[in-house]
């Protein structure tokens, strides 16, 4: 039989598994991502933050390099931070540094992501010449992204995955002009949706044509062309924001129905 001191302790322990356990639960709302772009003599690292929500975040991040020298210990650590305030469905890239290709210390790269009371929403982990424990860990967490088995990690049958394609069908020069603008967008932001992403412009009435984008055959925005170049940066971003949220809720929804 339980006492009340035991039956109070079982509570305090089993409250602080639960905490836990939800404590560690990131990218939910905001995601975080570091994406690193090598060539022969540096390695430049970009981080950035994603709202999958459809309200505005006031958000504070942390970019850390952190390197250790296996042979004589020494550490030393590079932070570079800063806030800002994400849209819903906008992504941006936070801050970018570069480290030298040839490095051979172990390198760790953290991202992490806060909200205005200090709370983490997201964090990102990439470790550069890391250890077996390292490479297990990012295996691990790749299959997770991916929300499939580890018995079972090709997407389709023959293993290749097409990403960050976005094709274009325009008529006139505004056409072609905001297709220019909305495909520097999706490289900027790192979207690379695994869903072609299509701009196609079409005639309309009064010689006036209509650009429409659509995402896997599937249309999540319209607009009567207007030639002015500030018309076409703003719905190019407000393209890039409808465009992100359909790919978290095409993932999302895919997510879902393999849990079930």
């Amino acid at each position: 039989m339980l006492t009340i001191k035991t039956y109070i302790t079982f509570i305090g322990c089993l409250f602080c598994i639960i905490s836990t356990g939800f404590s560690q639960i990131y990218n939910t709302e905001i995601e975080a991502t570091i994406n690193l772009e090598k060539n022969t003599e540096f390695i430049e690292i970009t981080g950035s933050a994603y709202n999958k929500t459809e309200v505005s975040h006031s958000l504070r991040y942390v970019l850390s390099v952190i390197k250790n020298n296996p042979l004589n210990s020494n550490r030393s650590k590079n932070d570079q931070s800063g806030r800002l305030v994400l849209k819903g469905g906008e992504k941006q890239n936070l801050s970018k540094t570069t480290i030298n290709a040839n490095e051979t210390d172990r390198i760790i790269i953290l991202l992490l992501v806060y909200n205005s009371n200090d709370k983490l929403l997201g964090k990102d982990r990439i470790v550069i010449n890391g250890t077996a424990e390292d490479k297990a860990a990012e295996e691990q967490k790749i299959i997770l992204e991916r929300g499939i088995s580890p018995d079972g990690t090709h997407r389709n049958d023959d293993g290749v995955v097409l990403t960050g394609i976005v094709i274009e069908d325009t008529k006139t020069k505004p056409g072609r002009d905001f297709y220019k603008l909305f495909s520097q967008l999706y490289i900027s932001y790192n979207i690379n949706g695994d869903k072609i992403v299509a701009i196609k412009e079409t005639l309309a009435l009064a010689n006036n044509t209509k650009i429409e984008i659509l995402v896997d055959n599937n249309s999540v925005l319209e607009f009567f062309v207007r030639p002015q170049n500030d018309f076409l940066k703003a719905m190019a971003d407000e393209s890039i924001r409808r465009v992100a949220l359909y790919l978290q809720q095409l993932k999302e929804e895919k997510n879902y129905v393999k849990r079930f």
